[in-house]
């Protein structure tokens, strides 16, 4: 069998080693627009590579079939297949990371991996359209044409176009019918209409709820990170991802920034101390310094430290991104990942319609779907 792969992301890579391994005389070639593989998997984890986690949730995610890849191919499963291809795994807090703690490593046993297996690789090879002839597909590049007997599309969604996942493949996909509900970029920061330029900088835990039509729809304690104007962290790509399936609207965001302290122990220590006394002994200096030029009176200082409210304005972009939500709907596929209306073309990876929140699930998802098509394809 001769098996064209677009898109040389996690997901790709792993359907063309694991093919090739389970099937040594299949022709597995991938076709990449930029002029390396694998860019993507360097940013992961800010370098270090968050490639999984050991916490399943799968409760979380409404789509039975995806939830059914995800436990058919769980951590332990991925993380044994790794290990056959030199990918040594440690676990830290529940994520999984290369003990080397580096992306870096992870790319380069892959792509040993896909020299060892016999995985073709095309770069700077851009697809410009696929038709079909006697039972064949005819892929055609920017270079030529090839004959295959299956097309698999791992393009990735949109965010960090600068890494591969530009989207460029959309029109061509569009043009074959197919319904790609909007892209959107999640795990990302998000632009608040409050001022927070004096805040800038500060790193705290907090909890903060997401309301809409006066309805909690997100609540989680984590990382919160001021930027210049708006809002980072790890709690706030994690609520970004409700965000971009929502309509864009003035969003309420309630921050609590001492979840473990009571309105009531601070209004005991408020009892013999000043404003002053309480930021400082309570918050981080940016923040304290911050809130104390709001001239606010205990009361009132108190509330904010507890309720602080902030009005959601937009997300950043998908250069700022880590994934998209949106992509190739389910509804369009059988069980195997394949187009229900053109037989022999499947999809991969973050192209699909489906998300998970920051800590190794994205890419988990990305080996999952890989491993499963390589078996079913």
């Amino acid at each position: 069998m001769k098996i064209a792969v677009i898109g040389a992301g996690m997901s790709g890579v792993i359907f063309a080693i694991n093919r090739k391994k389970l099937h040594p005389k299949d022709e597995v070639i991938i076709f990449e627009h930029l002029d390396k593989p694998l860019k993507k998997i360097l940013a992961t984890g800010n370098g270090k590579c968050n490639i999984g986690n050991v916490n399943d949730i799968t409760d979380q995610i409404d789509n039975e079939f995806a939830v059914s890849i995800l436990k058919q191919y769980d951590f332990e499963h991925q993380k044994e297949f790794l290990n056959s291809l030199n990918i040594k795994i440690k676990v830290m807090n529940g994520l999984a990371y290369p003990i080397s703690e580096s992306a870096v490593t992870v790319r380069n046993a892959l792509v040993k991996a896909m020299e060892k297996y016999g995985v073709t690789i095309k770069l700077e090879s851009t697809i410009e359209d696929y038709k079909f002839d006697n039972g064949h597909i005819v892929l055609k590049t920017n270079e030529q044409e090839y004959g295959v007997d299956k097309l698999v599309f791992a393009t990735g969604g949109k965010s960090s176009p600068k890494l591969g996942s530009d989207g460029s493949i959309l029109p061509l996909l569009e043009r074959h019918g197919y319904k790609i509900k909007q892209f959107k970029p999640a795990l990302c920061p998000i632009w608040t209409k409050n001022l927070t330029k004096k805040a800038e900088g500060a790193r705290v835990k907090a909890n903060v709820k997401l309301i809409v039509d006066d309805k909690i729809v997100f609540d989680e304690d984590g990382e919160l990170l001021f930027k210049e104007r708006g809002l980072s962290g790890i709690v706030i790509f994690n609520m970004s991802r409700i965000l971009a399936s929502l309509p864009p609207k003035p969003y309420k965001i309630v921050i609590d920034f001492l979840p473990g302290v009571s309105e009531e122990e601070l209004f005991e220590f408020a009892k013999d101390h000043d404003v002053e006394v309480l930021l400082d002994a309570y918050m981080h200096p940016s923040i304290a310094k911050w809130m104390a030029t709001t001239k606010l009176n205990k009361k009132e200082t108190i509330q904010q430290l507890k309720r602080m409210t902030m009005t959601f304005d937009k997300l950043y972009d998908f250069d700022n991104s880590q994934i998209s939500v949106g992509g190739i709907t389910f509804d369009q596929l059988n069980e195997s990942l394949e187009s229900k209306k053109e037989k022999g073309i499947y999809f991969l990876g973050e192209l699909l319609d489906y998300d998970a929140p920051c800590g190794g699930h994205n890419l988990m998802w990305a080996i999952a779907t890989g491993l499963f098509l390589s078996e079913k394809i």
